[in-house]
């Protein structure tokens, strides 16, 4: 009982502190204004490496809930679900290997390179079939006019294809590698709780 009071007050704490990083975002050069490098997925990725993939996947339907019940900026949640998806993919493949390969430091790589991965060819196809034509529908606007737009921050993006491949593709990775690199040293404190389970 007191574990599982513990477990539950923990996943509070990370999706809470996972909420207030949705506010940290840093835009990068190159790609549009609407792709800003963020690193809120820290949170579930802790929860999960702590208590399992799914776990994490709490923390981020919790946290996108939050940010669209407290904070939603005209999107009609299509952001949140963004982020969410984006965040479980990441969570559940990277801890999934991890699992899988046993806890060590190069499966931690291992596993968020695979998690990395699988978020940017996911996000990739679901921004080309359903997030991009969603945000602009719900913004009043074509997907011409993202893609327009877009070409504000990269000439090379002269269609939604190109869009994906030269804005949204390399930015996921970039923001996977971002996360691993500021989560490892946390995973390095945690691993020996980890391995005493």
């Amino acid at each position: 009982m007191r574990g599982k009071v513990r477990r539950t007050a923990m996943l509070s704490l990370l999706s809470t502190i996972g909420f207030l990083l949705m506010f940290v975002e840093i835009p990068l050069p190159m790609f549009p204004a609407f792709l800003k490098i963020g690193v809120s997925e820290i949170p579930a990725l802790i929860g999960a490496i702590l208590f399992g993939p799914l776990a994490g996947v709490a923390v981020e339907l919790i946290k996108n809930v939050l940010h669209f019940l407290l904070s939603n900026q005209g999107g009609m949640g299509v952001g949140e679900l963004s982020n969410f998806v984006a965040g479980s993919t990441f969570v559940v493949v990277s801890v999934f290997f991890m699992q899988k390969l046993k806890q060590s430091k190069v499966n931690f790589w291992l596993g968020m390179t695979a998690g990395t991965t699988a978020m940017a060819a996911v996000m990739s196809v679901a921004n080309y079939y359903f997030f991009m034509p969603a945000f602009a529908y719900v913004m009043g606007m074509s997907v011409h006019d993202i893609v327009g737009w877009s070409q504000e921050a990269n000439s090379s993006i002269t269609s939604l294809w190109a869009l994906i491949l030269y804005a949204v593709l390399p930015f996921n990775l970039i923001k996977g590698l971002a996360e691993a690199i500021i989560t490892y040293p946390i995973y390095n404190r945690l691993r020996p709780v980890i391995q005493s389970k």
